[in-house]
């Protein structure tokens, strides 16, 4: 578990590629991040200018960062994504570890080998988009956390998250903080 002022750094420093995300979700991922062993796998579903990558990959240096994009959603008006933006948003704020995946989630999985001790799925926000997520991705992973599942303006999620829930009695929901939900596989 990272202390309080290690969280804070971390979080100062991700800062620097905007974030989408509210400062105790940022805190929750750092912790999440640093729990998982040295040379473990954090994998990320939708990246977008890399806020959370960095949050991911600065809170545990010593675990590989896979992040999962298409970079063809960003804010209206805004600056478009690409694996080459999120390389140079790393590289501003000092994140070596990561690795972009330029790839839908829904097909990448079909092909998908490795074990992930953390899941952090915030890419697309259908019903139908998270619900494949989490169950494809679920029989590799150890802990899962998805982003917006509290969120007025995205009731698919914690949708897809409690039929999830439902068909797969192997997980459970740990907590909510913020808009971030974490599930745990029992045992």
């Amino acid at each position: 578990m990272l202390d309080e002022s290690r969280v804070k750094d971390i979080i100062e420093r991700a800062a620097k590629v905007r974030p989408l995300t509210e400062i105790n979700e940022r805190e929750i991922l750092a912790q999440l991040s640093a729990a998982v062993k040295a040379d473990g796998l954090i994998v990320e579903i939708g990246c977008l200018y890399g806020g959370t990558t960095g949050v991911l990959a600065l809170a545990n240096p010593f675990a590989r960062v896979q992040t999962i994009d298409t970079f063809e959603w960003h804010p209206p008006d805004d600056v478009e994504t690409s694996p080459a933006l999120l390389y140079q948003n790393m590289e501003k704020i000092g994140a070596e570890n990561v690795e972009v995946l330029e790839a839908d989630s829904r097909v990448i999985w079909k092909h998908w080998q490795d074990p992930i001790d953390l899941l952090f799925i915030d890419g697309g926000h259908s019903y139908e988009w998270v619900f494949s997520d989490l169950s494809h991705f679920a029989p590799f992973s150890q802990v899962m956390a998805l982003h917006d599942y509290d969120n007025p303006f995205w009731k698919t999620i914690r949708q897809a998250t409690e039929d999830f829930l439902e068909k797969h009695p192997l997980w459970y929901l740990d907590e909510v903080v913020g808009t971030i939900a974490v599930l745990r596989r029992k045992g």
